[in-house]
């Protein structure tokens, strides 16, 4: 199976984040405890090949145990989150579309990116091919499906592109991966795949947005 972080994620990441100082939105994994080596882990690749890192989140409990094992992490929250010094990179994956105000969010990043630094999002591509099958067929058993309810919002292309730029971010390359769900095995399910496949990258189920703050007084 395609391991959606380190084939589809963090190899187009990786150029942008080596031996640069970033921070890490909503550092903490799912399952943080119960990862393992070979799980790949956003915050703990970031680590690795990052000049540093810092992570926050809002899960207290889990923040607190990855401080325990060294990790540079505190509670705060994406939209009003506070650091004394600026980042040459700012990560936030599949975060953005569980905001409620996704504006304050891009707005703290503003302020907390050098000048030629990047922000670097990933979020559900809201043309997603899966996405529309599982609509019309009721392939619902999917917690990423649609009706995802801690969702606020799904993002197209040219959406986020619209609130990025109200909020002083150009993106500069805009790419797509794919999330390869555990869904039923059944052969009606094993042919969309295929069909899914064959389609244009820009119905992959993820965005990877990379963008660059703007100057304020353009």
């Amino acid at each position: 199976m395609v391991n959606f972080w380190k084939d589809g994620v963090l190899s187009t990441v990786y150029p942008y984040i080596k031996k640069k100082e970033v921070l890490d939105i909503g550092c903490v994994d799912h399952d943080i405890r119960r990862r393992n080596k070979s799980r790949i882990w956003p915050h703990g690749f970031f680590k690795k090949y990052a000049k540093s890192v810092s992570g926050i989140d809002i899960l207290d409990k889990d923040v607190n145990f990855l401080k325990k094992e060294g990790y540079d992490v505190s509670c705060q929250n994406a939209e009003s989150f506070s650091f004394k010094s600026k980042f040459d990179v700012i990560f936030a994956g599949e975060l953005i579309e569980h905001l409620s105000n996704p504006g304050n969010f891009l707005d703290r990043c503003h302020n907390h990116l050098k000048g030629d630094g990047y922000l670097i999002l990933t979020t559900p591509n809201a043309f997603c091919g899966f996405r529309w099958l599982e609509m019309a067929y009721k392939y619902t058993n999917n917690p990423h499906a649609s009706k995802a309810k801690e969702h606020t919002v799904w993002f197209s292309p040219e959406v986020i592109e619209v609130l990025l730029e109200r909020h002083w971010f150009k993106i500069e390359r805009l790419d797509y991966a794919y999330y390869p769900f555990l869904r039923k095995d059944t052969f009606k399910w094993k042919i969309l795949k295929v069909l899914i496949k064959l389609t244009d990258k820009k119905f992959k189920d993820t965005m990877i947005v990379i963008a660059r703050p703007s100057d304020k007084k353009q």
